[in-house]
C-alpha cells in the first residue's frame, strides 16, 4: 500500500510544528531559571523585600518584588531591541546613580523608623502596595549592570542554536521568562521568611534590621563612588593594573 504523500506531509508537519513548541517552552524554562539563580547574590532590591517580610510586611514585599521585576523587564526589552547603547550612556549612568543614592537614603530613614518602632512600640511603621511596587520599581532600575546581564544571558542562550533565526517574538518570550524568573525568586523569599517570621525572637529581628541598614548605608557609599568616577571619568583600572 503507497503512503499518501499529502498525509506524510501533514504528519511531518505536524512534528516540526511539535518541536518548535517544545522549544518555546525550554525558552520559558531557560529563562526563568537564569531568571531565578541571578536572583540569589543579595541587591538592594532583595535586602528590601526580606526587611519588609520581617517587619511584618508581606503583601509590600512582594510589591516591591513585582516594581523590581517590571524594571528588569523594561532593561531587558530596551537591552535586546537596539537601546542598549542609550542605556550605557554616561548622562543616563549619572541620572541612575543619583536616583539611586536618593531612593536608598530613603529607605535607610525607613529602616531608622522600623527600627526606632521595634525599641519603643508606639507607632507602626506603614508600607503601601503601590509605593512598594514604585520602590521596587525605582531600586531596580539604578541598576544598569542589569543591560549586561540581559546581553550575556541572551547570549548563552542564543549558542544553543535552537532556532535559526531569533525573531522579536522569541526575544520577547525570554525576556518576560527571565523576569518571571527575577519576581519568582523574590517572591518565594518573601513568603518564607513570612511563613517563619514567628520563630525569629524580637532580637534576632532588631539586629537583622540594624544590619540591613549597614548594607543599605554601603550601598549608598558605592553609589556615590560610582557617580563620582563618572563625573571625574576615574578609570580603576589604569590605577590598579
Amino acid at each position: 500500500m503507497e503512503c499518501d504523500p499529502a498525509y506524510s506531509f501533514k504528519k511531518s508537519g505536524n512534528i516540526m510544528e511539535y518541536i518548535f513548541y517544545l522549544k518555546l517552552l525550554a525558552t520559558v524554562i531557560f529563562g526563568t531559571v537564569l531568571g531565578f539563580l541571578t536572583s540569589i547574590p543579595v541587591g538592594a532590591v532583595q535586602l528590601e523585600v526580606i526587611k519588609k517580610t520581617i517587619n511584618g510586611h508581606k503583601k509590600p514585599a512582594i510589591a516591591t518584588a513585582m516594581g523590581s521585576a517590571v524594571s528588569d523587564l523594561l532593561y531587558g526589552l530596551l537591552a535586546l531591541f537596539g537601546f542598549g547603547d542609550f542605556l550605557l550612556h554616561k548622562d543616563f549612568q549619572l541620572f541612575i546613580y543619583s536616583l539611586g543614592i536618593a531612593v536608598l537614603s530613603y529607605l535607610v530613614y525607613k529602616s531608622y523608623q522600623e527600627r526606632d518602632y521595634m525599641l519603643h512600640k508606639e507607632k507602626r511603621i506603614k508600607y503601601g502596595k503601590r509605593l512598594s511596587f514604585l520602590t521596587g520599581f525605582t531600586i531596580a532600575i539604578t541598576n544598569p549592570g542589569m543591560i549586561i546581564w540581559w546581553f550575556v544571558g541572551f547570549k548563552i542562550f542564543a549558542d544553543f542554536n535552537m532556532f535559526p533565526v531569533m525573531t522579536p517574538g522569541i526575544k520577547a518570550l525570554f525576556v518576560f521568562s527571565g523576569a518571571f524568573g527575577l519576581a519568582l525568586y523574590l517572591t518565594l523569599v518573601a513568603v518564607i521568611l513570612h511563613r517563619y517570621k514567628k520563630s525569629f525572637s524580637e532580637k534576632f529581628l532588631y539586629k537583622a534590621n540594624t544590619f540591613l541598614m549597614v548594607i543599605l548605608a554601603v550601598l549608598i557609599s558605592y553609589f556615590v563612588f560610582k557617580l563620582v568616577c563618572i563625573i571625574f571619568n576615574l578609570n580603576l583600572h589604569m590605577y590598579f593594573f
